[in-house]
């Protein structure tokens, strides 16, 4: 059930994941793609929470709530909405699964893998452009279903 103080929330996540994509493009000036895919990835599961909030899903503590964020906000969304919705769902699969393989080395095959040297430019700006894309539109559609209009 959404409330005001789960839309309070939905706003607050925006806010927070506009600071995620500001820091994922100052991370990028600096050449720290792995740390720019981690914030590119924070901003979209922060947005993802802001839909799940403003449908009155709070205090969600798992990472990848992609799946989430597909049974309980696209399939709740007016028609006009659900195919942009869905490829934003689509687009930012990649992103989400990189949580962990973006914070820590990690043993694979006898040998020491490190996110530092794991991912190139094209990734992280790819990350940018995503992240950048599905907060502009799930912003907007909570906006505007806040705002009791379906347009």
């Amino acid at each position: 059930m959404t409330s005001d103080l789960t839309i309070k929330l939905a706003y607050e996540l925006i806010e927070e994941a506009k600071i995620d994509l500001q820091a994922a493009k100052e991370l990028l000036k600096q050449k720290f793609f792995h740390k720019v895919v981690f914030e590119a990835q924070q901003c979209v599961e922060k947005i993802m929470k802001a839909a799940l909030a403003y449908e009155g899903l709070a205090q969600i503590f798992e990472h990848d709530v992609a799946a989430l964020f597909a049974s309980e906000v696209i399939s709740r969304a007016p028609q006009e909405w659900v195919e942009e919705l869905r490829n934003i769902f689509r687009e930012t699969s990649w992103l989400m699964e990189q949580y962990t393989a973006t914070r820590y080395p990690i043993i694979r095959a006898r040998t020491v893998v490190s996110p530092r040297k794991s991912y190139k430019e094209n990734e992280a700006k790819d990350a940018i452009q995503h992240a950048e894309t599905a907060l502009n539109l799930i912003e907007k559609y909570i906006k505007q279903m806040a705002s009791g209009s379906n347009q």
